[in-house]
């Protein structure tokens, strides 16, 4: 996690992603498989990179039909996918699928989705942020209910394991948090998963919020993994405030409590590498104090321990 290759970061999931640069439009044999697997004798009319992906690159693509009908359709490519084997499989486990090529083979030689375009916009500047919160909130025990089957979650740093950041500003509280979630694992109820449930993959219109999206995550495991890590993301960019704000509105809305443990382990996907990636998701969208996110993960990492 130290020491990544230029032009590489490690996502909050704790695997090498690729800092893609804002590429042109997609090539010309993947608005081809587009055009071809939409059928109806689809063309491709316009495109728009979409910004804050970090693991792949995004296109918004306007289609027309031999009808003169008109949609939006979303374009999401791989494109360092030999350094990114699960690459395939993320791809297999999104939803709103139109189609997709696992390999590569007939969209331009990167893996690709299709989807559907779901309205609205990543919304990073609340006038409400009780209501934002709560919103956010309020999603996720329906999600949790879900009867949908999924890979099981598995918790795992990969070739990265927690450590204390050079910048704590109190390395005990790391070492204390770490010390947890080395040990023995909090028992939890199994039920459907985002498992990158946070502010960047929300859609909103009109301070409301409209849709969920990247689900290449999805699993079946621990329902506070959502909890943590969008609070994890949320003290991030925001404040610990903010992310403690989230877990109350939770909490009520959901019935129960969060459990600190899977609390923890979320957070401990911090490293000083998200300074890196977090201000390519957010673009222009807001401002980010990259100085302050070890100091404001700290603190919640303080008051998730404080509920042990």
């Amino acid at each position: 996690m130290r020491s990544a290759a230029p032009g590489w970061a490690r996502s909050g999931r704790g695997f090498s992603i690729a800092l893609n640069p804002i590429t042109s439009a997609p090539p010309l044999a993947a608005l081809a498989w587009v055009a071809r697997v939409i059928g109806n004798g689809t063309r491709v009319l316009a495109t728009r990179r979409l910004i804050g992906g970090v693991s792949s690159t995004m296109h918004r693509l306007t289609v027309v039909d031999t009808r003169g009908q008109r949609r939006s359709v979303v374009l999401r490519r791989w494109l360092d996918s030999d350094k990114d084997p699960p690459a395939a499989e993320r791809i297999r486990r999104e939803a709103r699928l139109l189609a997709f090529d696992a390999a590569g083979t007939e969209s331009g030689g990167a893996p690709a989705l299709l989807m559907t375009r779901v309205p609205g916009h990543v919304h990073l500047t609340p006038r409400d942020p009780d209501d934002w919160l709560r919103q956010m909130a309020s999603i996720l025990p329906r999600i949790h209910a879900a009867p949908i089957s999924a890979p099981a979650y598995e918790l795992g740093w990969g070739s990265y394991e927690p450590r204390v950041p050079d910048r704590a500003r109190d390395p005990a509280v790391w070492r204390a948090a770490i010390a947890v979630v080395q040990g023995q694992r909090a028992p939890h109820e199994p039920t459907f998963i985002h498992a990158d449930y946070q502010h960047f993959n929300l859609l909103w219109s009109r301070e409301r919020l409209t849709g969920l999206v990247d689900w290449v995550f999805a699993s079946v495991g621990p329902r506070d993994v959502d909890v943590g890590h969008c609070r994890l993301n949320l003290a991030i960019l925001f404040s610990p405030d903010w992310a403690e704000r989230f877990r109350q509105a939770y909490e009520a809305e959901a019935g129960r409590k969060v459990d600190p443990w899977w609390d923890l382990a979320e957070l401990l996907y911090y490293s000083a590498d998200w300074e890196t990636f977090i201000p390519l998701q957010v673009g222009r969208r807001a401002v980010v104090d990259r100085a302050g996110m070890t100091e404001r993960v700290e603190d919640l990492l303080v008051a998730a321990l404080r509920r042990l």
